[in-house]
């Protein structure tokens, strides 16, 4: 597979909104910006997190109970762009990993576990996508 370039990095702040909220926007002073996905309203200041963007730098902070389960798409975690979707899944099974998948009106998103369990998020790069 091919890394293309970085999506966006994710805490999770379950528990903590309103500090983490102030924390980020007030204390830090980083923009707001929308949560956006096809087919959806445009959310801002969501009770289920919000995204930061600093220098074309994203990061979700997300305010969503983390179940305790593997590769859990609310659990922090980095979220990289492939060139292509379709075969960095087939590169997936063919090692024999474990991932999570989520298809419908947020795209295709899969998630897979480092060797120490840590959340890792792989997105088709739109700048790469075949039509």
């Amino acid at each position: 597979m091919k890394i293309t370039r970085f999506n966006h990095m994710a805490y999770n702040v379950a528990g903590a909104g309103p500090e983490a909220r102030d924390f980020y926007l007030r204390f830090l002073g980083l923009p707001e910006v929308p949560i956006t996905f096809p087919g959806r309203p445009t959310v801002m200041g969501s009770d289920r997190g919000f995204w930061l963007e600093q220098a074309g730098v994203q990061m979700h902070i997300i305010g969503v109970e983390k179940q305790g389960v593997p590769r859990e798409p609310v659990n922090t975690h980095v979220s990289w762009f492939v060139e292509d979707l379709k075969t960095a899944i087939d590169e997936i099974r063919a090692a024999g990993l474990e991932m999570n998948e989520m298809t419908g009106d947020v795209g295709h998103i899969i998630w897979i576990s480092d060797p120490a369990g840590n959340t890792v998020e792989l997105q088709q790069d739109p700048l790469t996508a075949k039509a």
